[in-house]
C-alpha cells in the first residue's frame, strides 16, 4: 500500500486557523439557517394591510397625470376618464382652484368639491385606515392653459397576512455567539497545546530543566515544542558541565588553600622570631617587617578564599545558638574603634537599649559585620564618618552600616556583591590592605545562609548596606 505524504502547507498552523475559522463560519450559518426554521413559527406575526389599495390608487394617479397633459380636448380626455374608471373602478376627476369640478369620470355626481375637507379626511384615512373608507390622491397638473387638480380616489380593501419577525440585533448576537462558541471549539485543542507550553517554559525558567515538553502536532508549535525541549536538554548539560567544573574548582582551590596555608604559616612564624632577635636591626628589621605584613595579607587573602570556597560549596555547617545582637554589636564596634581613629573615621552607632535576641551562628555573623565595617572603612571619605544602626522589629532585626564614598557607576553597583569584584583603586584607601575582591561575597553568603537578606541603598555618595536576619516574635 502505498502512502501519500500530505504537503507541507497543510501541516502550517496558520492554515489550520484560516481552517477552522471558515468552518466555524459556514457551520454558524448554516445552525443560524436552521434555528430560524425551527423557530419561524413563534415568530409568525399576523397584520393588515391597505397597502393594495393605495398603489392602485397611487399608480392610477401617476398614469394619468403623464398622458393627460397630452390629450387635446374634451373630445379625448372624457373617453380617457371613462375608460380608466371603468378599469380600476376608482373615481377620476379634474377641478379648478375653486373646486369647481372640470372633467370628471362617470362614477362621479358631484359639480364641486371642498379640496381643504378631502386633505383632511385623507389625513384622517391615513391615521387610522379601516375598510371602505376613500383614500384619496391629489396633484396638480397644467392642461390646455388651466392649473387644475387631479383627483383620484377608491375604497380601502383590507388584506390579511402574516410576516416572521426577526430582530436583526437579536439575529445578530445570536450569530455571534454561535461563531465564538464553534471557532474556540475548533481551537480548542490548540490552544490547550499553547497553554501546556507556557506552563511547562515557566518551569524552565524557575530552573527545572528536567521537564519536556509534549510535542503534539506537527505544525509551528510542535517545531517550537521540540526546540524548547532540545534547548532545555542543551542547559541542562550546560549547567550539568559548569557544576562539575565549578566543583573542581572549588576543590582546587580548597586543595591549593590548605597546602599554602600550611608553609605560610610556618614563614609567618619564622618572620615573627626574626623580627624579635636581637641581630635583626636597621633596614634588615624593615625589610623583616615589610614580608611579615605581606606575608600576613597573603594568609589573609587565603583564608578570605578558603572561606568562600566553604560557603558557595554548602561545606558549612552553622553553629547556631541564642545571641543578644546588641551585645554582639557592642563587643565589635569597640574592637573596631581604634582602626576607625587611626584612619580618621568617627563611628556613630544607634543600638537598641535592650536584647535583641537571635538565633545565629555569632562567628559567622560576626565576620559578616566585620567585612561591612571594613569595606566602609576602606572606601569612606578621610577624615569621615560610620553609621551603624539596629532596628528590632518583629520578624526581622535590621542592621545598616553607612558611609559617605567616592561616587560609582550603576554598573559598578550592580556587581559589588561579585566574587572576586574590586573597585576601582583610586576609590581605596592605600592605607589599607588591598583586598580580594570576596568580603562582601563572603558577608552575602553568611547572611543568606541564615535565610536573610543583604543589600546595598545609595543616595548620591551615601553608602547604606543593610543585612536583615530573622528575629522570632517568641523572643
Amino acid at each position: 500500500m502505498i502512502k501519500l505524504n500530505r504537503p507541507g502547507w497543510i501541516k502550517s498552523l496558520q492554515v489550520k486557523l484560516m481552517l477552522a475559522f471558515g468552518a466555524a463560519l459556514v457551520l454558524t450559518t448554516i445552525l443560524s439557517l436552521l434555528f430560524d426554521y425551527v423557530t419561524r413559527e413563534s415568530r409568525k406575526v399576523y397584520f393588515t394591510s391597505f397597502e393594495s389599495s393605495k398603489q392602485n390608487v397611487n399608480q392610477l394617479l401617476s398614469e394619468m397625470e403623464r398622458q393627460i397633459p397630452a390629450l387635446s380636448g374634451p373630445e379625448g380626455i372624457d373617453p380617457l376618464l371613462k375608460h380608466e374608471s371603468e378599469a380600476s373602478r376608482l373615481r377620476i376627476l379634474l377641478s379648478d382652484m375653486q373646486g369647481t369640478i372640470v372633467y370628471h369620470s362617470p362614477s362621479v355626481t358631484e359639480d364641486k368639491i371642498d379640496l381643504y375637507q378631502i386633505i383632511y379626511e385623507q389625513r384622517e384615512t391615513e391615521n387610522q385606515p379601516e375598510p371602505g373608507k376613500m383614500y384619496t390622491a391629489i396633484t396638480p397638473i397644467q392642461y390646455q392653459g388651466q392649473k387644475l387638480f387631479l383627483v383620484v380616489s377608491g375604497p380601502l380593501f383590507a388584506e390579511q397576512g402574516y410576516r416572521y419577525e426577526n430582530p436583526r440585533l437579536y439575529s445578530s448576537l445570536m450569530f455571534l455567539l454561535l461563531f465564538l462558541l464553534l471557532f474556540y471549539w475548533f481551537t480548542f485543542s490548540k490552544m490547550k497545546e499553547i497553554r501546556t507550553m507556557s506552563r511547562g517554559v515557566r518551569q524552565i525558567a524557575e530552573g527545572k530543566l528536567s521537564i519536556r515538553l509534549p510535542v503534539k502536532s506537527k505544525d509551528e508549535l510542535g517545531t517550537l515544542t521540540a526546540s524548547i525541549n532540545e534547548m532545555a536538554g542543551q542547559l541542562e548539560e550546560m549547567i550539568a558541565k559548569e557544576r562539575l567544573t565549578e566543583q573542581a574548582k572549588s576543590e582546587l582551590i580548597t586543595n591549593i588553600s590548605h597546602d599554602l596555608r600550611t608553609p605560610l604559616t610556618s614563614i609567618i612564624g619564622y618572620l615573627t622570631v626574626l623580627i624579635e632577635h636581637p641581630e635583626t636591626g636597621g633596614v634588615l628589621k624593615n625589610y623583616v617587617h615589610s614580608a611579615l605584613n605581606k606575608s600576613n595579607q597573603l594568609k589573609k587573602l587565603i583564608d578570605d578564599l578558603f572561606e568562600y570556597t566553604r560557603l558557595t560549596s554548602n561545606q558549612v555547617d552553622l553553629d547556631k545558638s541564642r545571641v543578644d545582637l546588641v551585645g554582639m554589636l557592642h563587643q565589635i564596634i569597640m574592637e573596631f574603634l581604634p582602626l576607625a581613629e587611626q584612619h580618621q573615621v568617627r563611628v556613630n552607632s544607634t543600638l537598641p537599649d535592650r536584647k535583641v535576641e537571635v538565633v545565629i551562628d555569632a562567628d559567622k555573623i560576626v565576620r559578616a559585620v566585620d567585612n561591612l565595617l571594613t569595606n566602609a572603612l576602606k572606601f569612606s571619605v578621610k577624615p569621615g564618618s560610620i553609621d551603624i544602626v539596629l532596628n528590632a522589629d518583629h520578624p526581622w532585626a535590621v542592621l545598616s552600616i553607612a558611609n559617605n564614598g567616592l561616587a560609582i557607576t550603576p554598573e559598578q553597583e550592580k556587581r559589588l556583591f561579585d566574587r572576586f569584584y574590586k573597585a576601582d583603586e583610586s576609590r581605596n584607601d592605600h592605607r589599607m590592605p588591598y583586598g580580594s575582591g570576596l568580603g562582601l561575597s563572603i558577608a552575602q553568603s553568611i547572611v543568606q545562609l541564615h535565610e536573610g537578606d543583604i543589600w546595598l541603598r545609595r543616595t548620591g555618595s551615601y553608602y547604606e548596606f543593610f543585612i536583615r536576619i530573622p528575629w522570632p516574635s517568641s523572643h
